[in-house]
């Protein structure tokens, strides 16, 4: 009976130590960037020519931004939407930024706050003395 509550006591406590290490590896993983520029989004009317009826309704009530972020050897661009007319601090030029980026999406960390969600626009990634830095 002692044994089988010793094994018992030793499986579960590496049980809890295999999960602890599993919920670890599911942590974020932040880079850190710098804020290059932030510009306001300008929307673009329809060329001439073509069915306004066809396009989207553009919502004049809320506000997008363009914010360029340096990380690593490339600069992404994504884009910023508020209901105010407002950026938050975190997005001044020369701001070092927490973020995480996937294919499509760039995920900043700020500070007491949940983390923001910003569709990436558009990235350029350098070459050349980036490749050889990496090696």
């Amino acid at each position: 009976m002692k044994k089988i509550v010793i094994v018992s006591a030793i499986l579960a406590s590496l049980l809890s130590v295999v999960c602890a290490f599993a919920k670890e590896s599911k942590t974020k993983q932040y880079v850190e960037g710098t804020v290059v520029r932030v510009d306001q989004h300008e929307r673009h009317e329809n060329a001439s020519g073509q069915n306004p009826s066809d396009a989207p309704l553009a919502d004049p009530e809320t506000y997008a931004y363009d914010v360029a972020v340096h990380v690593n050897c490339g600069t992404y661009v994504a884009r910023y939407q508020s209901w105010y007319d407002f950026v938050p601090s975190v997005f001044s030029p020369n701001q070092k930024i927490q973020l995480r980026l996937t294919r499509s999406v760039m995920y900043v960390n700020v500070p007491n706050q949940k983390e923001l969600e910003l569709p990436i626009v558009s990235k350029h990634v350098e070459r050349g003395s980036c490749e050889i830095a990496k090696r």
